[in-house]
């Protein structure tokens, strides 16, 4: 009888002070995945890059609140020439747009970018808005074009942002690695992936 009670008392105890379950470090956070696009992954990228980024990238949103995951993807642009009236014009190449099938989707929210910085696009500073987000991840590709930008962008507008290494790819390890330093003296913070199996 005695021991049922303390046990009880601890359980109790745990649920209330949240001892039980432990927050890992970005559930709270927005995460933005940028440019996960088959166009890029299955052409730019060697195949062991290609599914080790994606591996990476999955298991990042597997850690995060599925209602703080956006997907950004890059809008191309084909010039088109016509022996008819309009005989050049501009359309978009919804093929090169597609989202690589081995990520993991956790919701609709898949926004499109027309400029290197995410925070040009109206919808994603609405969402930051309505939400009253603060910390937002951005991971994904390319370390040295979009990513800089966005990351840069995110802190000049007064949010904190962070980057996991593991879940970005650049043009070479090397030149992932400077930009990287480069992030961290502009004061962006950097999240290792073995710091998430905390539940």
């Amino acid at each position: 009888m005695k021991r049922t009670f303390i046990l009880f008392i601890i359980v109790s105890l745990s649920a209330v002070f949240g001892f039980s379950q432990k927050k890992n470090l970005i559930e709270d956070k927005l995460l933005i995945v940028l440019d996960i696009q088959e166009y890029y992954t299955n052409s730019k990228l060697i195949e062991g890059s290609s599914k080790k980024l994606i591996d990476s990238i999955n298991y990042v949103i597997s850690k995060t609140n599925p209602n703080n995951v956006i997907y950004i993807k890059s809008i191309h642009k084909l010039l088109n020439l016509s022996f008819s009236n309009p005989f050049i014009y501009v359309t978009n190449d919804t093929i090169a747009m597609c989202l690589d099938k081995r990520m993991n989707l956790v919701n609709d929210h898949i926004l499109t970018k027309e400029k290197p910085n995410t925070f040009t696009v109206k919808a994603l500073n609405d969402f930051i808005k309505q939400t009253k987000t603060k910390d937002i991840i951005i991971i994904g590709l390319l370390a040295e074009e979009c990513l800089y930008s966005s990351l840069i962008a995110g802190k000049e507008l007064g949010y904190t942002m962070y980057i996991i290494p593991e879940a970005i790819i650049g043009k070479s390890k090397n030149s992932k690695d400077k930009v990287i330093k480069k992030l961290i003296k502009k004061g962006i913070k950097v999240i290792d992936i073995n710091t998430l199996n905390a539940e």
